[in-house]
């Protein structure tokens, strides 16, 4: 059975009100002892000043005694979806203010809270102003916080770490972001190999399998990024750019990436047809363009993460390791937008409103995701 963590919870929200023990004891009508008794885990406040204090805090009863209800990864997938949902239904601030209260009531499920802040993450590019992404960003940075310091699971302290990152990058704080992840970096260790030997010493081949394939995956997707990045960074360089570009490329072929949505394989299109623009190059950023618009128009929906015949087991792991499971963390109507804006709407492409093929290559685009004009 799980302690109460009333005593502790009354000094932190103390503290952040401001207040001293005496003023707490005096607006609850009991002595300034009592409240330090509270405080240490002497003992419990009287169950009929529980409300009172909860109200007086401006949170509930079961925050007051530290307790909040979990949530199975089951029901955490189907909140997230259900609200991912609302947000392309509903009003975007009844939806905000529905987080908050989902928030609040399981705060101390840890694996919701990072569940909500991907989500917030996500849909925040639907707030009506800066203003307010910006206050959806340092709640999420408020909430990676308390994650990091409560939560006892090391796969979640590394998650909201990477979230909070996140985060403060998009609010411009990239000196928090190298504080957080680390303006160091140290040599390769070979953990992944090591871990797959593991396994194969104790005959559990299915499990290296399994292993080794997750790491491969992981390593493929975090090398087409850096190679993408590497590209926009070297867009100065036309022969650099184009190995680069040729890589990306290669990568995408050897390991059949097309047939699995994540993001780089469509953005190093983009962006090398926005390189090949920044040199003069019209036709070779069409081409780009042309690969991004016949690998989107070929995303099958509804929407979910898949493997392929190379990487065959990657969506099993996702769906048991991952609160969101193998759904996109984003709603179709969302994606297909995005899709659409990204190559329609993108101001790098602004010279290229007038180009034939261009145009043709949108109208194919529009029309297979359903965006067409009405």
């Amino acid at each position: 059975m799980k302690v109460l963590n009333i005593g502790k919870c009354i000094v932190q929200m103390r503290k952040k009100k401001g207040i001293t023990q005496e003023q707490l004891a005096d607006y609850i009508g009991v002595s300034k002892a009592s409240v330090s008794k509270w405080e240490s885990g002497l003992c419990y406040p009287d169950i009929l000043l529980l409300p009172e204090l909860a109200s007086y805090f401006n949170i509930s009863v079961d925050e007051l005694l530290g307790y909040s209800p979990q949530l199975t990864k089951k029901d955490i997938k189907k909140i997230y979806n259900k609200l991912s949902h609302e947000f392309t239904v509903k009003s975007f601030d009844e939806v905000l203010d529905k987080c908050g209260k989902l928030i609040k009531k399981y705060y101390s499920c840890f694996p919701f809270l990072l569940s909500m802040i991907q989500l917030l993450l996500n849909y925040s590019i639907l707030a009506k102003n800066m203003a307010v992404k910006k206050q959806i960003f340092q709640r999420c940075i408020m909430l990676c916080m308390r994650v990091k310091e409560e939560s006892d699971s090391i796969s979640d302290i590394k998650d909201a770490n990477t979230k909070e990152a996140i985060a403060e990058m998009a609010l411009g704080n990239s000196e928090e972001v190298i504080r957080l992840l680390g303006g160091e970096l140290a040599p390769y260790s070979g953990d992944d190999v090591i871990l797959v030997n593991a396994y194969r010493m104790q005959g559990k081949t299915d499990q290296a399998k399994l292993v080794n394939q997750i790491l491969l995956f992981n390593n493929v997707i975090n090398t087409l990024t850096l190679l993408n990045n590497y590209l926009s960074l070297n867009m100065d360089k036309p022969v650099l750019f184009e190995k680069i570009c040729f890589q990306g490329l290669q990568i995408i072929d050897s390991f059949k990436l097309k047939d699995i949505l994540t993001n780089d394989v469509f953005r190093i299109h983009i962006t090398a047809a926005q390189g090949y623009l920044s040199e003069q190059k019209k036709e070779e950023a069409v081409d780009a363009l042309e690969r991004y618009v016949d690998t989107a128009c070929k995303v099958q929906f509804p929407l979910s993460f898949k493997g392929n015949e190379y990487f065959n087991r990657v969506a099993e792991w996702f769906e048991d390791n991952n609160c969101i499971g193998t759904n996109i963390p984003v709603d179709e109507t969302t994606v297909k937008k995005n899709f659409v804006d990204t190559a329609a709407e993108n101001p790098a492409f602004a010279s290229l409103k007038g180009d034939k093929r261009y145009n043709l290559l949108i109208e194919k685009l529009k029309e297979k995701l359903g965006e067409t004009d009405k």
